[in-house]
């Protein structure tokens, strides 16, 4: 066991507005609508997604054709975002796809991990395109070397990497800390960031998901609770949620991951030491 005494997120600060903190909306032309096809289609896929939640024993796996469905619709709207759409239709993508992805992760058991992988980083490129559309073009710029920690005081129980599965036995591949915690102990953003996602997302259970970059982006799992929601602008040190044991966990705990463009980074090598107040425990 290592054991290094010390402490880490920084309190509770006073919140800024979204104005404040991307600056006053720009105004600019309107930009072109997405195809009135696409528009239905999303619609289609949500129509049809509801109905196969009711048609499906709660904590079954995700059906196939749902699955496939789920990557087919992904594909069309990250082609939407690479073209002039209107805000009002990246808003309506995100609501649609958003609402569903947290259905199905509170109804299926198991929901393929390439979907849910492919969902939250559509979610994530919807969130900040809008962001950098009221913000003139410009972007957040964040550097993990900078961040503090989620939760006072840090206490990691199970590291970043491969790892005998808790409980389903299995070695498989750990893509973030476990850090300890009480139940209801709040939880901070470790940097400023966009709220991308905030929900049920199958085995990790109630989540936030805040986007710092258009490549850096933190996960917060198995949570009692969230105080943010999607879009909304938080800074370092800001309660995004409450600790707790939801979805797949074994105890009160948050599972925390760091991503760089969708892949998995270990926040113990990326985040800097928390003041000599890291405790690791294995």
């Amino acid at each position: 066991m290592l054991a290094v005494l010390a402490s880490c997120a920084s309190a509770p600060v006073e919140r800024l507005s979204a104005e404040e903190v991307l600056g006053a909306p720009h105004r600019k032309e309107t930009l072109p609508v997405a195809s009135a096809e696409l528009l239905e289609r999303l619609q289609r896929f949500v129509e049809e997604a509801d109905r196969t939640r009711h048609e499906t024993p709660r904590g079954a796996p995700m059906p196939a054709p749902l699955a496939e469905a789920w990557r087919s619709v992904l594909e069309d709207v990250d082609a939407l975002t690479k073209r002039n759409p209107s805000a009002l239709d990246l808003v309506r993508a995100r609501l649609w796809l958003q609402t569903a992805f947290e259905a199905d992760g509170a109804r299926f058991g198991d929901v393929p991990s390439d979907v849910a992988s492919h969902a939250q980083q559509t979610l994530a490129t919807l969130t900040m395109k809008l962001v950098t559309m009221t913000r003139g073009g410009r972007q957040l710029r964040a550097n993990p070397a900078t961040f503090s920690w989620p939760v006072d005081p840090v206490v990691v129980t199970s590291p970043w990497g491969h790892r005998n599965h808790p409980i389903h036995g299995d070695y498989r591949f750990h893509a973030g800390v476990d850090l300890e915690a009480t139940r209801a102990q709040p939880v901070y953003a470790v940097a400023p960031g966009i709220v991308a996602f905030a929900g049920w997302n199958s085995g990790h259970g109630k989540q936030v998901e805040l986007q710092h970059d258009p490549h850096l982006a933190t996960r917060y799992s198995h949570l009692s609770g969230w105080s943010v929601h999607p879009g909304e602008v938080v800074k370092r040190g800001d309660v995004i949620g409450w600790a707790g044991k939801t979805g797949t966990a074994t105890g009160v705990h948050l599972h925390f991951e760091l991503r760089r463009d969708g892949e998995p980074l270990d926040p113990e090598t990326e985040l800097p030491g928390p003041g000599g107040s890291l405790m690791v425990t294995r």
